[in-house]
């Protein structure tokens, strides 16, 4: 339920854990700009906070967005997303300069970017390394697919 925040914070803190609480949630959502009521807040919450225990942690996000992908999109669907991603970075010219449908370092950066999703060169990498299953510092569609469907 949306009262009260753990240290009265008023954004995403990593402090306490890398946990969400409900207070960093709704900032969350506000920043997002995605139009919530308090009962839509508290549905959401409920949610996400599989254990009950208060605070929403990332293996709980994970989770619920795993099984929300897996609803959502088909393969044809993961392949066009993937093909618009690799165009609209070679579009902008900021990214995949290659052009041979892989997604970098500096494609996915330019892509979060794209999405107002503003991360360090350190968290990219983090994120590059969680989803190229090869270690060879690309993501392919096999990677990307996997990722997206939870396979």
């Amino acid at each position: 339920p949306l009262t009260g925040t753990k240290g009265g914070s008023s954004g995403i803190n990593a402090e306490y854990g890398g946990e969400l609480d409900v207070e960093e949630m709704k900032t969350l959502i506000e920043g997002l700009k995605i139009v919530a009521t308090n009962d839509d807040l508290n549905i959401m919450y409920s949610i996400l906070d599989v254990d009950g225990g208060g605070t929403i942690d990332c293996d709980e996000l994970i989770c619920t967005i795993d099984g929300f992908m897996r609803e959502v999109y088909t393969g044809s669907e993961v392949k066009e997303s993937f093909d618009q991603l690799c165009s609209s970075v070679v579009e902008n010219s900021q990214g995949d300069s290659q052009g041979d449908d892989v997604i970098t370092a500096k494609d996915l950066s330019h892509a979060m970017n794209l999405a107002g999703v503003y991360m360090t060169e350190e968290d990219v990498l983090a994120l590059l390394n969680e989803i190229d299953e090869s270690g060879d510092g690309i993501i392919d569609f096999n990677e990307f697919r996997n990722t997206i469907l939870g396979f």
